[in-house]
């Protein structure tokens, strides 16, 4: 197999650089909102290792991770009105998130 598409390993999220995927596999999204979610404001701005605009983003873990905690206190965003949505969008409501009791699993490690 040629060295450029060999898989990568998987994620750690004790690593102290993250990239994408550490993001989503510590927020639970998938691909596209994990996307969404980086772009909000306040979210800390990526790095790259070199000036391509393709190159690929990274944090620091201690970066995301302060983030989070500082969103623990903060309200629920605003609900987006109904004619935003799109029609292929989840009907069934999402289980409440105790944001308290998710920071204290992500500072012990404990993500199953």
């Amino acid at each position: 197999m040629h060295t450029r598409t060999t898989p990568l390993p998987p994620v750690e999220l004790a690593d102290p650089v993250w990239t994408i995927e550490h993001v989503a596999r510590l927020l639970r999204l998938g691909p596209r909102a994990t996307r969404t979610a980086i772009t909000a404001p306040g979210f800390p701005a990526p790095f790259r290792l070199n000036p391509s605009p393709t190159a690929r983003l990274y944090w620091l873990r201690e970066d995301v991770l302060a983030h989070l905690a500082t969103l623990a206190g903060a309200p629920p965003p605003a609900p987006v009105p109904a004619a935003t949505h799109h029609p292929a969008a989840r009907t069934t409501p999402r289980r409440p998130l105790d944001r308290e009791a998710a920071l204290a699993e992500i500072a012990a490690g404990q993500l199953r």
